[in-house]
C-alpha cells in the first residue's frame, strides 16, 4: 500500500518560482572580493600574495593609555559604589524601627543591640540567672520524687 503524497499548493508555487528564477539567472565571473575581513579590497588581483593580510605593528603606547583610562574609570565606579554601600549601612545602623501602638511606642533593637543583650542571658556570666536555674531544677527534682 503506497502512502499518498500530500499536496500543498502554497509550497509548490513558491518552489516553482524559485526554481524558475534559479534557471534564468546568468552568473558572471569577477575578481571582486566578497565579504573581506579588513574591508581593504585590492583592485588588481594577479596572484595569491595580493590577497594576503599584511600585519602592521600595533601602537603599544596608545593601547596602554586606553587600558589605564579604563582601569581608572572602573576604580572610580568601584569607589562610588563602596561609598554608597557604606552610607547605606551607616543609615541602617543609625535608624531604629519604631512601632507605635495606641498607648506606647517601642523602639526595636538592631542586630548589634540584640547581640550585646545576649551576653546578659549567658548563664556562666550571670550569677542571678544561675541561682534561678538551680532553684527551678530543685523544684523539678522534688516533683519527680513525689
Amino acid at each position: 500500500m503506497n502512502k499518498q503524497e500530500k499536496y500543498n499548493p502554497d509550497v509548490i508555487k513558491k518552489f516553482e518560482t524559485i526554481n524558475k528564477e534559479r534557471n534564468n539567472i546568468n552568473y558572471t565571473f569577477s575578481k571582486q572580493v566578497y565579504k573581506g575581513i579588513t574591508n581593504n579590497f585590492p583592485s588588481n588581483v594577479t596572484n595569491p600574495n595580493d590577497l594576503k593580510i599584511h600585519d602592521t605593528t600595533p601602537d603599544y603606547d596608545e593601547i596602554n593609555k586606553k587600558m589605564a583610562n579604563a582601569i581608572q574609570e572602573r576604580e572610580k565606579e568601584k569607589m562610588e559604589q563602596e561609598k554608597l554601600l557604606k552610607e547605606m549601612a551607616e543609615n541602617k545602623i543609625s535608624k531604629k524601627l519604631v512601632i507605635t501602638s495606641n498607648t506606647t511606642t517601642d523602639a526595636q533593637e538592631t542586630f548589634q543591640d540584640m547581640k550585646k543583650s545576649y551576653e546578659k542571658f549567658n548563664v556562666s556570666k550571670n550569677d542571678k540567672l544561675s541561682k534561678e536555674k538551680m532553684a527551678i531544677n530543685n523544684v523539678l527534682d522534688f516533683i519527680n520524687k513525689l
